[in-house]
C-alpha cells in the first residue's frame, strides 16, 4: 500500500475515531474527563491500526510501546505541573513539567523501546 493511502487511511480513521471519542466526552459525568476522551487517545489508535495493517507485528509492538512511554511521561508530567505551577508560577512551574516529560519519555525510551 503506498504511503499517499496509508495517510489518509490513517486521516481518517482518526477523524471518524476522534468523533466516537468526543460523543463519550460528551456522555461522561463530569465534564471535566472529556479532554481525556478527545484526541489523543483516538489518534494513537488510528495510527496503531494502520501501523499493524501495513507493517510487521514487530513495528506495531513498537509502534505500541511508544504510545505507552508517551502516556506514562504525560502522566508524570501533570503531576509534576500540579504541584509546580503552583510552587514556581506559569513559567517555572511549565518547565519543570516540560522536563520531566522529556525525562520519563527517554527513560522508557533508552529502556524498553530501543
Amino acid at each position: 500500500m503506498g504511503q499517499l493511502w496509508l495517510l489518509l487511511l490513517r486521516g481518517l480513521l482518526g477523524g471518524a475515531l476522534v468523533v466516537a471519542f468526543a460523543v463519550i466526552a460528551e456522555v461522561v459525568k463530569p465534564k471535566l474527563f472529556s479532554g481525556l476522551f478527545s484526541a489523543a487517545p483516538s489518534i494513537a489508535i488510528a495510527g496503531l491500526l494502520v501501523t499493524a495493517y501495513a507493517t510487521k507485528p514487530e513495528q506495531a509492538g513498537q509502534a505500541a510501546l511508544g504510545i505507552f512511554g508517551g502516556a506514562l511521561a504525560m502522566v508524570a508530567c501533570t503531576i509534576v505541573a500540579a504541584r509546580a505551577v503552583k510552587r514556581l508560577g506559569a513559567v517555572a512551574g511549565s518547565a519543570a513539567a516540560w522536563m520531566t516529560w522529556t525525562l520519563v519519555a527517554g527513560a522508557v525510551y533508552a529502556g524498553f523501546i530501543r
